[in-house]
């Protein structure tokens, strides 16, 4: 049943819209940056291991900028990718543990084993320093929107410079781009216990410069048994060490709690949507997670023609969780590094070479031991297996680019080599060893005219199973310790797209900023979950196809339109196990289409009100196609308003999220069992947040 509190949240989300926009209508204030179309020839995105523009990228690139982060809760990364066209993403419990997919790409990431809290398939960096580690899996501790100057998401697949689990790359960035010392308090809060205080403070030492970043987040859950609660401090430094040369120094820490509410069958979802798996909640389900990191980069360019970059990082770990009936104790370290250099040079009349050449090593070792639970999901004194999980991947890439003013040509390659190795230290006979390698390579051309750019791409990719989906079923368990039937998934990617922008002076079509692009994705030993995510296994062959539109439009000073749609076919061609055979079905856990809408008016100097539309298609949690998730329409409403003060600027906005109230499903566990596919999404709720800058 519907609560009628639910209703009544909606109803007061939109009285405190309509309030908000009354009171601050009549206040004077400067208009917000975020009002007109950036022309994308003058953003330059690093992503592609290399400075470039997003124009001129042969590539679907998105760039997210800081006005549109700083009106969301910044409690997850979804608040920062929501509206990307090809970019799915799904808060699973209403806070940090999000599901993101990248044209099909990390579609797996939900279940039991370890899923949560947890991305598959696409990389993430935080200022060029990868999150993700060697085995593909990406923990979001470190993702801080308050913190962040821009994302840039690269939809392309990366895994020609990326290596492994790079079928898209995403890079939250900051930015040392300032002049005198400042310091940003904000405040955010909302229904269901939200509450978010964050302190990014700026500091000048003579040519460098600094930030320290402080946040402590919390959400009560609206689901039972779905709390959460991260503290983090992030601290980044920039400092010329000479003309040429640039020092980078990176200092963070984080601890982030979490309760996993489970999926409901959908019985339970249909009677009561609040609350938590029964199983989940006799284990109380959890994880506790302590992370440090530590890096150093170091960047030199000599007269625009030679380029060279160095990181190195080490991140200890201690990780606990209560998960499938046992109690995990984890204590690891990554470490890693990477280099890049590359050279420019004229050609013929016009035309320039760039040649680069880089390589990556990144290693994490540690022990793991299993405790049987007591009472209630307290660990109990009886240890059940002591294990090392150790895994390494090293790689190396070069690339080489022709181009001119209107053309650019430019193919590369990259050899993979990933091992892993499990011990047991309580029966050492399944110690075990396994070896993936791959050589991965990618062509594209592009062609600009003007304020436009066509291109076309053609690349491989390649994703070995993360470390814990290769433990082996039963009976193979009782002689190894890693899967001997598990291989990388291996896919071809061609790619057509065309972006830009329109500036029309008459005035008649204001400006206009876009992008489209369509893909075909072929896919060999997809990576599937069974047993609702407690083993893997890999399927024959597939297909992903889809095609993108976003656009951005002005079509008046004070009027600005975006949508993202993306249209999608994604089947199994041929798939085959013990459960059955499942030629010509969906590929679970994607939909065949997505939209997100914006239209926002600026009402008066410094205050805008905005309406967002939502709609995912229907899809399936199952490859037999039986258990399927109906579409859903979410609607949500904002005002933000900005005002300069004499101390600086003040900033504040409120937001309703599915101010109809609608019952949908936000995420879903993959082939779970017991009939326990769905996560239901966030009702209507309503935050609101304050931003004092003092500069």
């Amino acid at each position: 049943m519907i609560s009628r509190t639910r209703t009544r949240h909606a109803l007061v989300a939109v009285a405190l819209l309509f309030a908000f926009g009354a009171v601050a209508s009549i206040a004077s204030a400067q208009m917000l940056s975020d009002s007109t179309v950036v022309p994308i020839e003058g953003v330059t995105v690093t992503s592609s291991r290399a400075p470039e523009t997003v124009l001129r990228a042969a590539a679907a690139v998105t760039v997210v900028g800081k006005p549109q982060l700083e009106r969301t809760r910044q409690i997850s990364l979804a608040d920062g990718l929501n509206g990307i066209p090809g970019v799915f993403t799904q808060s699973r419990a209403g806070a940090q543990d999000v599901r993101i997919t990248i044209r099909g790409y990390g579609a797996r990431g939900s279940g039991e084993r370890s899923n949560a809290g947890n991305m598959r398939g696409i990389r993430i960096l935080t200022d060029g320093v990868p999150l993700t580690e060697p085995d593909g899996r990406t923990s979001l501790e470190f993702v801080d929107l308050g913190g962040t100057d821009r994302i840039e998401v690269v939809r392309s697949n990366g895994s020609a410079l990326y290596g492994n689990a790079a079928g898209g790359v995403i890079n939250l960035r900051s930015s040392h781009d300032f002049e005198h010392p400042f310091l940003d308090l904000s405040q955010r809060a909302g229904a269901y216990g939200f509450l978010r205080s964050q302190a990014v403070a700026g500091y000048v030492l003579g040519d460098a410069r600094g930030t320290t970043s402080v946040f402590s987040s919390k959400f009560d859950g609206w689901r039972k048994h779905s709390q959460s609660a991260t503290t983090s401090i992030q601290n980044r430094l920039s400092a010329p060490l000479d003309a040429h040369t640039r020092l980078g120094v990176l200092l963070d820490y984080a601890s982030n709690f979490m309760r996993f509410p489970g999926a409901l069958t959908q019985a339970q979802l249909d009677t009561d949507p609040e609350q938590a798996n029964p199983l989940f909640v006799s284990r109380d389900e959890r994880r506790f997670n302590r992370v440090g990191r530590a890096a150093v980069t170091l960047e030199q360019a000599v007269e625009g023609e030679h380029r060279f970059s160095i990181a190195t990082w080490v991140e200890p770990k201690v990780l606990q969780r209560s998960e499938r009936g046992r109690f995990r104790d984890f204590n690891r370290f990554h470490v890693g590094g990477n280099a890049t250099y590359q050279v420019e040079s004229p050609l013929a009349e016009g035309w320039r070479g760039v040649w680069s050449a880089g390589a990556d090593e990144q290693y994490q070792d540690g022990s793991i031991q299993f405790y049987n639970l007591a009472a209630g999901g307290v660990r109990s004194d009886t240890l059940f297996a002591n294990k090392r999980e150790g895994a390494n991947s090293a790689g190396g890439f070069v690339q080489a680019e022709v181009h001119n003013e209107q053309w650019a040509f430019r193919v590369s390659g990259r050899y993979d080599n990933l091992w892993y190795i499990s011990e047991d230290r309580v029966k050492p006979a399944l110690k075990a060893s396994k070896h993936f390698t791959q050589v991965t390579p990618k062509g594209s051309i592009a062609r600009t005219f003007e304020h436009h750019t066509a291109y076309v791409a053609v690349g491989g990719t390649v994703e070995a199973p993360a470390f814990n989906e290769i433990d082996p079923p039963p009976p193979f368990d009782a002689t190894t310790s890693l899967n001997p039937f598990l291989d990388p998934m291996r896919s071809t990617s061609y790619e057509v797209g065309v972006k830009g922008s329109l500036v029309d002076e008459s005035g008649r079509i204001g400006r206009v900023g876009y992008e489209a692009a369509y893909y075909l994705i072929h896919v060999v030993n997809d990576i599937v979950p069974f047993a609702g995510g407690g083993y893997f296994f890999t399927a024959g062959k597939s297909r992903r196809q889809g095609a993108e539109l976003g656009l951005d439009w002005a079509p008046a000073s004070k009027l600005n339109i975006k949508a993202a749609a993306t249209l999608t076919k994604n089947r199994y061609l041929k798939y085959t196990n013990n459960l059955g055979t499942f030629d010509d079905n969906e590929i679970s856990g994607l939909p065949a289409a997505f939209v997100d809408a914006s239209i926002r008016y600026h009402v008066a100097e410094g205050l805008s009100i905005a309406g967002t539309l939502r709609n995912v298609g229907r899809y399936y949690a199952d490859d037999a196609n039986l258990a399927r998730v109906k579409a859903s329409t979410i609607l949500g409403a904002e005002a933000e308003y900005g005002r300069a003060t004499p101390f600086g600027r003040m900033s504040v906005f409120v937001a309703g999220e599915n101010l109809s109230d609608e019952d949908y499903v936000s995420s879903v566990f993959i082939n779970g069992v017991r009939g326990e596919f769905y996560e239901p999404g966030l009702p209507a709720s309503v935050s609101a947040g304050v931003t004092i800058s003092l500069r």
